[in-house]
C-alpha cells in the first residue's frame, strides 16, 4: 500500500476526533504494527487520560521531514495493561497532505478573545496560548466555551498583532484546574496570514534546535 512504509513503531502521531464529547486533536505514538491492526497509546492531554470509546471514528496524522500523511480508522478495542493502548483498524488508504498546516509548536503568550453572539461581539476575555499551528490554536481561559462557538482571537505572533475568527473544537476542564483547555480552528484565514504563522512556528523551532531543546 502506498505510504505504508512511512509508519513505524514509536512513530509520533496526532489523532483527530471530529465529533462527540472528546472532539479535538491529541498527541500519542504508534505502539505496535500488525497486518490488520495498529496499536497506539491512549492519549493524555494536560495530564488527563482521554477515555475514547470503542467504535469511535478518528483520523490519524503523522509526518516525516518532507510531508505529512493521514488516514481514517476506528477504535476496535481498548487495552488497559501492561500499556494503555487503543487498537485501530489498519487503514485501506493513507493520503499525503500538506505538512505545513500540521506543524505545531508549544508556547506561552497572552491572548484575548470575543464570542460572536446574535447581538454582536461579547466583551474581551483574556487567556494564554499553549500551542499554535497553521490550522488552529489551543489556549487556556477561565470561561467555558461550547463546541462550534465562533470567537474572534487577538494575539501577537512574530511581533505582529493578528485578529482571526476561529471555531471552538474542544473545551475541557480538569477537576483540579480552574481553567478550561480550549482548542479552536481558524476560519476564513488568508494564505498570507497562515504563511506568517507557519514561518513564526518554523523560526521558534529553529531557535529551540540551536539551544538543544528539541
Amino acid at each position: 500500500m502506498r505510504y505504508q512504509n512511512k509508519l513505524f513503531e514509536g512513530q509520533p502521531v496526532e489523532i483527530v476526533i471530529s465529533e462527540g464529547e472528546y472532539q479535538g486533536r491529541y498527541k500519542t505514538k504508534v505502539e505496535e504494527l500488525g497486518v490488520r491492526i495498529i496499536s497506539i497509546g491512549i492519549p493524555i492531554d494536560q495530564g488527563m487520560i482521554i477515555p475514547l470509546r470503542e467504535g469511535t471514528n478518528l483520523d490519524v496524522v503523522f509526518s516525516d521531514e518532507l510531508s505529512a500523511y493521514t488516514f481514517s480508522s476506528v477504535i476496535i478495542k481498548r487495552i488497559a495493561a501492561p500499556i494503555p493502548t487503543l487498537i485501530l483498524e489498519f487503514p485501506s488508504k493513507i493520503t499525503k497532505i500538506q505538512r505545513r498546516q500540521y506543524v505545531r509548536v508549544e508556547l506561552v503568550t497572552p491572548i484575548e478573545y470575543q464570542v460572536l453572539q446574535k447581538e454582536g461581539l461579547s466583551k474581551a476575555n483574556k487567556g494564554y496560548v499553549v500551542d499554535l499551528s497553521g490550522g488552529g490554536i489551543s489556549f487556556k481561559a477561565k470561561d467555558e466555551l461550547l463546541l462550534n462557538t465562533i470567537i474572534i482571537i487577538k494575539t501577537i505572533i512574530g511581533g505582529v498583532s493578528i485578529e482571526l475568527p476561529a471555531a471552538v473544537v474542544r473545551s475541557i476542564k480538569k477537576e483540579d484546574d480552574n481553567e478550561y483547555n480550549i482548542s479552536a480552528e481558524f476560519q476564513e484565514i488568508s494564505e498570507n496570514i497562515r504563511d506568517k504563522i507557519i514561518q513564526y512556528i518554523f523560526d521558534i523551532q529553529r531557535e529551540r534546535r540551536k539551544k538543544g531543546l528539541i
